[in-house]
């Protein structure tokens, strides 16, 4: 297939987060090997070292975004990458939703003061190096500025990483493997990315439903009479884990992974944030543990729930910034 007239620009850029995502879009341009065809990526630190002066030479069509706004520099990369960008998207659980540099927040406000440093990210007056100034919040992207479309995850899956360049940089021109991301997606947003036309702004590249949907465990009666931490043995009979114990979220996750990690026998941890059709996801997962405990004695239930080890850093992991509707802020999206 010929190569599209002008290829768009491309930025890509991670604030305070562990650059998984980033590496998940080097591994698809290896693996898929059609990314360099449609988009020349004009804006990318981390691989190009690209100074922000490279922005000032006009819009770029699509900016990825991975990362907390944890910092004062992080808020302005994203005021800066959404002035000059037509497109811009929440790569990964923690542009999406917080992530786990979000669990900050649990913090006291006084701790988090006393955290915060002072000065420039460039140099004191010293000359010496000084670290950026902390936000009183760990923030999701959409916190900050208005958001186009969201891939979540941690990091986000190949699959679905691949159908948002399809639906936004390839614009349906690629001859390329819909089959390998459609079956994730809600059909609306496969038709939009064959047709060439972008998807509803706001969409979120992942499925409908919740993970339990996707997910490939038997599930029987669910009685909840021991709590395990997912180091500790389980029953490798194929049951759900929930059932054995474990505390797997994928009653209160959105899928579109596949249910890959519970495939193994790893819990559902929430980096795809909340199934669409649930308001708070710790209080859905309160809810479904504690409405199947296996005793009616209130002794034995005290004793059982003593064994819950952080139950917000558990049921919030990715998402407490967002999600949590006692501690999140309004969306600016």
């Amino acid at each position: 297939m010929s190569r599209p007239e002008q290829k768009k620009k491309l930025a890509i850029y991670t604030a305070t987060g562990c650059r998984a995502c980033e590496q998940g879009i080097l591994d698809l341009n290896y693996e898929v090997n059609e990314l360099g065809r449609f988009a020349d990526p004009v804006f990318w630190p981390y691989v190009l070292g690209t100074p922000w002066e490279a922005l000032s030479e006009g819009k770029v069509d699509v900016a990825l975004f991975a990362g907390t706004i944890r910092t004062e520099a992080d808020r302005q990369a994203a005021l800066k990458l959404r002035e000059s960008s037509e497109l811009l998207v929440a790569v990964g659980a923690c542009a999406a939703f917080g992530g786990l540099p979000g669990l900050a927040n649990l913090a006291d406000a006084t701790e988090a003061k006393a955290g915060e440093t002072t000065g420039s990210s460039s140099a004191d007056g010293e000359g010496k190096p000084t670290l950026p100034r902390a936000e009183p919040q760990g923030l999701c992207l959409s916190q900050v500025v208005a958001v186009d479309y969201v891939v979540p995850g941690c990091p986000p899956t190949q699959n679905l990483l691949w159908a948002a360049v399809l639906a936004l940089v390839c614009r349906g021109e690629s001859p390329a493997r819909l089959s390998y991301a459609a079956g994730r997606l809600p059909e609306a947003v496969a038709e939009a990315i064959a047709a060439g036309v972008l998807p509803r702004r706001g969409t979120t590249f992942a499925g409908e439903k919740a993970v339990c949907g996707s997910c490939s465990r038997i599930k029987e009666e669910k009685k909840f009479g021991i709590c395990k931490r997912p180091y500790q043995e389980y029953q490798e009979t194929g049951r759900c884990l929930l059932e054995q114990g474990l505390i797997c979220q994928g009653v209160a996750t959105q899928e579109g992974c596949g249910g890959i990690c519970t495939g193994v026998g790893v819990p559902c941890r929430g980096c795809f944030g909340k199934a669409p059709a649930i308001f708070d996801p710790g209080a859905k997962m309160v809810g479904a543990i504690s409405s199947t405990f296996d005793s009616k004695d209130a002794k034995e239930i005290a004793a059982l729930v003593e064994n819950f080890v952080d139950l917000a850093g558990t049921f919030y992991r990715y998402s407490l910034p967002s999600q949590c509707s006692l501690l999140a802020t309004p969306d600016k999206g």
